[in-house]
């Protein structure tokens, strides 16, 4: 497996970045996850394009088969006038 540090160079390439990757997040109500991560991208096609990818195929793998969590697209906050 390729070492976790080396994601933020493949996260580039997609127009991609960690706003949030800790294992020390302070649980305020209900039961999430013990570690968070939150990474932007410039657009829903970009982050596809990044999950989709040959370059994130083995840290794929290697979430399915180390994990228990969830993985989501939400797009950016839009505030309708």
């Amino acid at each position: 497996m390729p070492p976790v540090k080396s994601i933020d160079e493949i996260l580039e390439k997609f127009n991609g970045k960690f706003l949030v990757a800790t294992p020390k997040a302070k649980t305020l109500s209900g039961a999430p996850s013990e570690v968070v991560l939150v990474i932007e991208f410039k657009s829903v096609d970009n982050a596809y394009e990044f999950y989709n990818s040959k370059e994130y195929e083995n840290y794929k793998k290697l979430y399915e088969n180390t994990t228990q969590g969830w993985i989501c697209l939400a797009p950016e906050y839009s505030k309708k006038n």
